[in-house]
């Protein structure tokens, strides 16, 4: 007795679908890359007093420095007020679309090796707009507390546009790959 398979047969994965997911997989990695560097660099908001005293910060720490060259004195924020508490949820939204990020980018670049099926092939989408959602709740909580005028914060910002691109680009890849596997039967 032969018993017939329903699988559906292999289809390569065409060369527009291919160069789509190479250009979403590039934009997703500049968008980890510049998220990291915005939450490690000490510029999200920086003011300057008078011609010698200037007060910056990042998420987790504020600095100050009097004087032309004198080098920055930094404490913690403290988190018993508004601002800090505002600064502490801003960074934990970004730190887990960084997380998003990164597992996004490794299911992009798995889906240039191998040939997904079905509904994984939206799993990066899904995850990149996750981590969209948590870059624009970021910026909505911070601009609750303060004013973000930075480069840290202008690196992140750039980062959400490259997220918000690489969604579009691994979508349209993801609808592609489905509507051609199923698209015989």
């Amino acid at each position: 007795m032969i018993l017939s398979s329903t699988r559906p047969p292999v289809v390569k994965i065409d060369g527009c679908s291919r160069s789509l997911i190479i250009f979403a997989s590039f934009f997703t990695i500049a968008a980890l890359a510049l998220s990291i560097v915005g939450i490690l660099t000490p510029s999200w908001h920086s003011v300057q007093y008078s011609s010698t005293n200037l007060t910056n910060f990042n998420l987790f720490t504020i600095c100050t420095r009097n004087g032309v060259n004198a080098t920055p004195t930094c404490a913690d924020i403290p988190r018993q007020s508004d601002f800090g508490i505002g600064t502490l949820h801003a960074a934990a939204f970004l730190i887990v679309a960084i997380c998003l990020l990164g597992c996004a980018m490794f299911v992009i670049l798995a889906m240039n090796i191998a040939r997904f099926a079905g509904i994984f092939v939206f799993i990066a989408p899904f995850l990149l707009f996750l981590a969209a959602l948590f870059m624009v709740a970021l910026f909505a909580e911070l601009s609750r507390v303060t004013m973000y005028n930075g480069y840290s914060a202008i690196l992140v910002q750039t980062s959400l546009v490259a997220t918000v691109f690489s969604v579009g680009l691994i979508g349209f890849a993801g609808g592609r790959l489905h509507i051609r596997l199923y698209e015989r039967f």
